[in-house]
C-alpha cells in the first residue's frame, strides 16, 4: 500500500504552481510523510512533527484527554444538571436530535440515567433517511419525551442549498445554520437553561479553518452573491453563542434568556461500540451499517465526495480516524487500510449521487468544482474574531471579571 496524502488545498488550485508540482512528486514517488501515531500528513494545515514523528494535533489531544479525570468531569456535569433543574423551567434541556448515533445516545442518558426533562428538536433538512425517522419515532415512543420537528420554508431552503453546492462546494453549512436556527428559537420560546449536543471534541473530526468552516459569515457572503436579499438570509441565519460579543452576553443574562451549552462527551466515556449496544438494545435503533456515521443524512456520502474534490486525495475521514486512533478506538494500521480503500474510489461516483442531483435539480457541471470552489473564496480567518470598540471593551471587563469568579 503507498502512504500517500493530499494534493492540494484549494487556495493552491491553479495558483502555485510549484507547490502543486511539490505534492505531486510526493505522490508519485510515496515521498508523503504522515505522524507516526495518527495518519495526519505533512501537508495538513499548521501541523509540525516532533523528534519521533508524532504530530502537533495528537499531543494536544494528549494534553486534553489522555490523563482525562473522567470522575471529576461527571461530578461537573451532574452540578451542571442539577443547577438546571434547579429553575423549575417547563423543561431542563434543549437537545439537537438528528436521529443519529450520538444525538440517540443523548437523549438516552439525559432520560435515562440523569433524570432530566429535555425537549427533543430536529431540523427537517428535507433528506433525512428512513432510518433516522424510524429511530425518531422510536426515541420518543420509548423514552417518552416531547419532540419538536421543525421544518423551514422548504422553497427557501431548497434554493439556499443550491446557491451553496454552486458557489461554495458543499450543502452542510444549510443544515448547520438550520439546527442553530431551532435550537435558538425553542430555546427562548420556552427559556430552556441547558443546551446539549453528542458533538465530541475527542472523536469527532476537529477540522482547521484552512479545511473547511460552515461559518454564518461565509453563508452570507455566499447567499447575498446569489441574490438572497437580507430579510430572507436573516430569518434563518441566527449568531451563534461564541459569536456574541460581551455586550449581547450581558444583555441576554440580563434579559433571563441566557443558557449553557455543553457537549456531554467532553464529560463521559464515549465508545462507538459500547453506544451502538446500548442503542439497539434500549431504543431499537435501525442502522445500515454499525461503523458508519451520519446514518442520519441521505446524502452523507456526498457531502464527503464534495469536499474531497475540493481537496483532492485529502480524505476527509482521516480526521476522524486520527481522532478514533488517539481514544484507541482503531488501530494506525486499520485507518491506513481504510483510508487507502477511499482513495482508491476517491474519484468513482457515490451511489446516491444521481439521486442528489435530481433532489437538488443540479446538473454534473454544477458541482464540476473545477475552480475549487470554498469557503477561503469568501472568507478569512482573521475576519471571524469578533471585534469590540472601546466603550464595548470597557462596559466587558466587569462580566469577565464576574465571569471568573463564578468560576
Amino acid at each position: 500500500m503507498l502512504d500517500i496524502g493530499c494534493a492540494s488545498w484549494p487556495f493552491y488550485d491553479n495558483r502555485n504552481i510549484e507547490i502543486r508540482f511539490s505534492i505531486f512528486k510526493k505522490r508519485i514517488f510515496g515521498l508523503m510523510r504522515r505522524c507516526a501515531k495518527c495518519i495526519l500528513p505533512d501537508d495538513f494545515p499548521n501541523i509540525k512533527f516532533d523528534s519521533n514523528g508524532v504530530c502537533n494535533y495528537c499531543h494536544e489531544w494528549d494534553r486534553k484527554w489522555s490523563t482525562f479525570d473522567y470522575a471529576k468531569a461527571e461530578r461537573e456535569l451532574v452540578t451542571i444538571f442539577d443547577s438546571a433543574k434547579a429553575k423549575k423551567r417547563r423543561y431542563d434541556c434543549l437537545i439537537p436530535y438528528s436521529g443519529g448515533r450520538d444525538s440517540s445516545y443523548v437523549v438516552y442518558l439525559c432520560k435515562n440515567r440523569y433524570g432530566l426533562n429535555p425537549l427533543v428538536v430536529t431540523f427537517n433538512n428535507l433528506f433525512m433517511s428512513q432510518h433516522a425517522i424510524q429511530n425518531i419515532f422510536n426515541m420518543s415512543k420509548i423514552l417518552n419525551v416531547d419532540h419538536v420537528m421543525v421544518t423551514y420554508k422548504p422553497d427557501i431552503l431548497m434554493k439556499m442549498y443550491r446557491a451553496m453546492i454552486k458557489g461554495g462546494g458543499e450543502f452542510c453549512s444549510i443544515c448547520t445554520t438550520g439546527i442553530n436556527y431551532v435550537k435558538i428559537i425553542y430555546q427562548k420560546l420556552f427559556s430552556i437553561p441547558l443546551i446539549i449536543s453528542g458533538t465530541s471534541t475527542r472523536v469527532d473530526e476537529q477540522s482547521p479553518f484552512e479545511v473547511t468552516s460552515t461559518h454564518p459569515l461565509y453563508v452570507r457572503r455566499v447567499l447575498i452573491k446569489s441574490g438572497f436579499f437580507s430579510d430572507e438570509i436573516n430569518s434563518l441565519l441566527i449568531k451563534r453563542q461564541y459569536e456574541l460579543s460581551v455586550f449581547e452576553k450581558i444583555r441576554i443574562k440580563l434579559f433571563d434568556t441566557d443558557y449553557v451549552q455543553i457537549n456531554l462527551p467532553d464529560y463521559i466515556p464515549w465508545d462507538n461500540m459500547e453506544i451502538q449496544q446500548v442503542l439497539e438494545n434500549e431504543l431499537g435503533w435501525e442502522t445500515p451499517h454499525k461503523h458508519k456515521d451520519h446514518i442520519d443524512c441521505k446524502f452523507a456520502s456526498i457531502k464527503y465526495y464534495l469536499k474531497n474534490k475540493q481537496i483532492p486525495n485529502f480524505i476527509f475521514t482521516q480526521e476522524k480516524y486520527s481522532q478514533l486512533i488517539r481514544d484507541r478506538q482503531m488501530t494506525r494500521k486499520e485507518a491506513l487500510k481504510l483510508l487507502d480503500k477511499k482513495i482508491q474510489n476517491e474519484r468513482y461516483e457515490p451511489e446516491a449521487f444521481d439521486d442528489f442531483l435530481n433532489f437538488f435539480n443540479l446538473q454534473r457541471k454544477d458541482i464540476d468544482n473545477k475552480a475549487g470552489k470554498s469557503h477561503l473564496d469568501y472568507i478569512a480567518k482573521d475576519e471571524l474574531a469578533i471585534k469590540e470598540g472601546v466603550l464595548l471593551k470597557l462596559m466587558s471587563t466587569p462580566w469577565k471579571i464576574y465571569k471568573k469568579l463564578k468560576h
